[in-house]
């Protein structure tokens, strides 16, 4: 009995050190999948614990990065399915710091930066799931292919056109909502 209460307490010092490692790229994955911070953080804390929870079952085959990426996404998808027709823009209005040196861009410049970075939020939030994924980890994660198709268990011709099909209907949607986006910009 002594000894299965050891090999619990290694396996949580593990998933701590391993969780503490990985802290910061599932917050990203979270906000950047949300859109703000408070639903970022709410889904970034559910996804540590649903890793602490399936820790047991985590096949040491794979990265520990891989699979909480992969249990960050699930939790985010459910988490937007939940809440669907509601968006909060301002949250992320309020995250995004337009504080800028001297020699930053003319004020026009910053305003027309920073309506771009609102539309692109509402065309995110358009785009299915499943595209939202696919730009969110390689487009703002920069991750590479074969990563997503490590993380989400697919092959890497999948993942490639899924994420040329996420592009497109992004950049449609993008086209459509405004001139700041033109065909040569997207």
């Amino acid at each position: 009995m002594s000894i299965r209460l050891f090999s619990r307490r290694q396996e949580t010092e593990q998933f701590e050190h391993l969780a503490a490692e990985n802290e910061r790229q599932v917050y990203a994955v979270c906000y950047h999948m949300m859109g703000n911070r408070e639903d970022a953080l709410d889904c970034a804390q559910e996804t540590m614990l649903r890793a602490f929870k399936g820790f047991a079952s985590f096949r040491r085959d794979a990265a520990f990065s891989t699979w909480i990426t992969r249990i960050a996404l699930n939790t985010c998808t459910e988490a937007l399915r939940k809440r669907r027709p509601t968006t909060s823009l301002d949250a992320m209005r309020e995250e995004t710091n337009f504080d800028v040196a001297d020699d930053a861009p003319t004020a026009y410049a910053q305003l027309e930066q920073k309506e771009r970075m609102r539309l692109l939020r509402e065309g995110l939030d358009l785009l299915p799931d499943d595209m939202r994924q696919m730009i969110v980890l390689r487009d703002m994660r920069g991750m590479t292919y074969d990563e997503i198709a490590e993380t989400l268990s697919v092959p890497l011709g999948t993942v490639k056109s899924r994420v040329n099909r996420a592009r497109e209907k992004l950049s449609n949607i993008l086209q459509k909502s405004s001139e700041l986006f033109s065909s040569k910009s997207v």
